[in-house]
Order: structure tokens, then sequence, then C-alpha cells
């Protein structure tokens, strides 16, 4: 059972478990199954980079988000491909919709938005494919092939082909950038945001929020990741150590640090077991940090300052 209280995935209206899950650590399916019936309900994958990790969960997200699941609209399933080229959509997508046996996305992001990719014409091949287009045609008819192929009644393949068109491929556009600048600049054009936020790396603070309206539902939804950064847990030195105490911040801390941020909807986490999911959970079940507790991150992290941990 989960005591893990949804929220409103900014403008989308998705509900969304307050942490997510992406397979880049190579989480098996077992264990990502295990977070699905401990409440988590957002599942991150790529079809390109990083792929031979993504793909040792697809089989849960299969059996989640499968053409035949039963627990298909309790999920939310975001995708990305890092190959930022309009032209290259079909392919990327027909990868994603084959290997997890699909019938629609619910957020496909654009990965890795730097300062010099242009943006503009990702967005609009991307917004094409949430109605009825071409490609969503092409792709439509692929899967009606399939399922004549595993000889279901041609009534049902005509009336689920109908009602997908209508739905078009994805449901929500969104982008993660490793640029903030490039992220405020776009950030009224996309869905959803990605990007990178922990104790060490801040900017947000200064770059993002100020400029999110103060109706939270009308923002595009925020995503943070990188929270828990392996590096975060090596001491920096003797001044940190000093500064904490000798005491390092547990994966826990750095994960309530973003939880409970007012702007952030959700926290990406990268587990490679149910060990590390059991730590997320309980970062939830702790609750905000005390005032001192979070300047205390901060100082914490201020000694990364000069180290590209994020």
């Amino acid at each position: 059972m989960s005591n893990l209280t949804y929220r409103q995935l900014g403008k989308t209206g998705l509900r969304v478990s307050p942490l997510g899950i992406g397979g880049g650590s190579g989480i098996s399916s077992e264990d990502l199954l295990y977070a699905f019936d401990h409440g988590i309900n957002y599942f991150f994958f790529s079809s390109d980079l990083h792929h031979c990790e993504y793909q040792k969960s697809a089989a849960a997200l299969r059996s989640l988000c499968g053409a035949n699941s039963r627990v298909r609209d309790s999920v939310v399933l975001a995708t990305v491909s890092y190959v930022t080229h309009p032209e290259k959509l079909p392919g990327i997508l027909m990868d994603q919709f084959t290997e997890l046996n699909i019938d629609y996305i619910d957020v496909f992001h654009w990965g890795w938005i730097n300062d010099d990719d242009d943006l503009l014409p990702l967005i609009k091949q991307a917004r094409q494919i949430q109605g009825d287009c071409r490609l969503t045609r092409t792709i439509r008819r692929i899967q009606e092939q399939r399922l004549q192929y595993q000889e279901q009644a041609q009534e049902q393949v005509q009336l689920i082909n109908e009602e997908l068109l209508k739905r078009g491929l994805v449901r929500f556009v969104g982008a993660s950038f490793h640029s903030r600048a490039q992220a405020r600049r776009w950030m009224r054009n996309l869905d959803v945001l990605m990007l990178r936020y922990n104790i060490a790396h801040t900017g947000l603070h200064e770059d993002i929020v100020p400029f999110l309206n103060a109706q939270k539902q009308t923002n595009p939804g925020i995503v943070v990741f990188n929270t828990g950064h392996p590096a975060l847990f090596q001491s920096p030195g003797r001044a940190a150590s000093a500064t904490l105490q000798q005491r390092l911040p547990s994966v826990a801390d750095c994960y309530r640090f973003a939880l409970f941020q007012p702007w952030v909807d959700l926290v990406l986490t990268g587990p490679a077991s149910r060990v590390e999911i059991d730590q997320a959970l309980k970062a939830v079940a702790l609750g905000p940090l005390e005032e001192e507790e979070q300047a205390e991150l901060l100082r914490y992290g201020a000694q990364y300052e000069r180290r590209p941990v994020a």
C-alpha cells in the first residue's frame, strides 16, 4: 500500500507521485514493479542514450503501459530522445512504441538541450504528434498490422485505431535542459521542464523560479533530476566536513531538499535497486527539512561550487 500524496504535474493536469524513476542506473523490471506497488507512478525511459541500462526495466514498462495493461491510466510514462533532430522523430517513436508495446506516451521529451540548440523545430515536430497527423497515422497502421497478425477481431482493430487517432501519439511535450537560459526562454512553449537541481546546483532559484507564475497550475510541470548525484556523498574536503561536523548528507537529505520546494512537482530518481527505492520513499515519509537542516545542506553544497557535480 502507498502513503504517497500525488501532485499535479503543472498545467498538464496529470497526477503524479512526488518521486519518479528513470531506468538509467539499470534498475530491474522486478524492482520497478516494486516501486509501482509502493505508489510511484511516473517512469522515464530513453530509447537511445544509456539504452542498455533502460532495457533492463523495459519488461516492467510493457506490463504497466502496454496495449493490454489494466493499469495504464494509473501510470505516467515519460520518454526521451537525445537525438535532437526533428526529422529523426519517426524512427525514435517507432523504437519506443515497438519496444514498449505502447499505444501512447504521456510526456515526450527532447533531451540534453544546451545553449546552442534550436528548440523551435523540435517543439513544432513534437506538437504535431499530439493529434492526427501523417506520422500518427503511419504508426497506427503499423499497430493495426500487428494486431491483425495477432489474429484479433477486425472490429476490435478498427475501434482501437479510431480511438488512438483521436488521442495522438503523445499527450504532452517537454524537454530536458542542461541550460537554464534555454529553459527560461522556452518554458512558455512546453508542458514539462526537466531541470538539474541539487544542494550544490541551486541556480534555478535565480534563473527559473522568479519567472514562474503564482498560479502553479498554469506553469509547465517541473521535474528535477540529479538531486542525489553520487558526488554529493563524497567529502569535498576538511572545510565541508567541519561545516557538517563530520557528517555527510544522506540520499534522503538530498531528496528532501528538493521534494518540498514549493515549485517542484516531481523528483526524478535513478535507483539501481529496491534498496535505493526505499531510501527515496523514506525521504518522502520524513517530510520537509527544518530550516536549519536546509541551511546546513546549502553550506555543504557550497563547498562544491567550483566542482561540476550536476
